[in-house]
């Protein structure tokens, strides 16, 4: 049994998620979907669910995210690390011919190596989506670029509203509860 944010969950839940992982997703860095979408699947509570993925993750099946409850599968080199953090810090605070970061900024605001981040630069300058000698502008998104925020925008909002529908079917329930006991569900 293990405890993580005030749930318990069973080690039959635990091997009831990792085997949903493994026959999901196997590439490395896959996201996994929504925690809401993984319980109706493997049929848990999303908080068992969650549960289930922090232990997986300290065994290093899947990686949490920092910011987010984002999970993906596997886990990343420092590089890779520094390279996912830094391209999304772009798609959603950069406009193209906007100055970026020098390699020290980004280090500290996204507390990483300076190598991992001259690493992360040279990758998003050789992709394109950063510009200049040291890579120190946002590049003009080309198509690809283009796609692949659409793509990442149109799952987060999908995502955004899996989540909203959930909290808004737990508040009917509470109310619900409410009211067959004679409380007030009135704010």
């Amino acid at each position: 049994m293990t405890v993580a944010d005030g749930v318990v969950v069973s080690d039959e839940d635990v091997e009831s998620v990792r085997r949903w992982v493994r026959l999901s997703c196997t590439e490395p860095g896959t996201h996994l979907p929504a925690l809401a979408t993984i319980a109706q699947q493997v049929q848990l509570p999303a908080a068992a669910v969650r549960s289930a993925l922090e232990r997986l993750a300290t065994e290093g099946v899947v990686t949490l995210h920092d910011g987010y409850r984002l999970y993906s599968v596997g886990t990343m080199t420092p590089t890779e690390r520094a390279y996912r953090l830094i391209r999304t810090a772009i798609h959603r605070s950069f406009l193209p011919g906007e100055r970026f970061m020098n390699r020290d900024e980004v280090a500290r605001t996204f507390q990483i190596g300076t190598k991992e981040a001259a690493a992360a630069v040279r990758r998003l300058v050789a992709e394109g989506l950063l510009t200049g000698p040291r890579g120190q502008y946002v590049n003009e998104y080309g198509p690809e670029q283009q796609r692949r925020r659409i793509r990442q925008l149109r799952e987060r909002a999908s995502d955004l509203r899996r989540e909203a529908l959930d909290l808004m079917k737990t508040a009917r329930e509470i109310e619900q509860q409410m009211e067959e006991t004679g409380d007030d569900p009135a704010l």
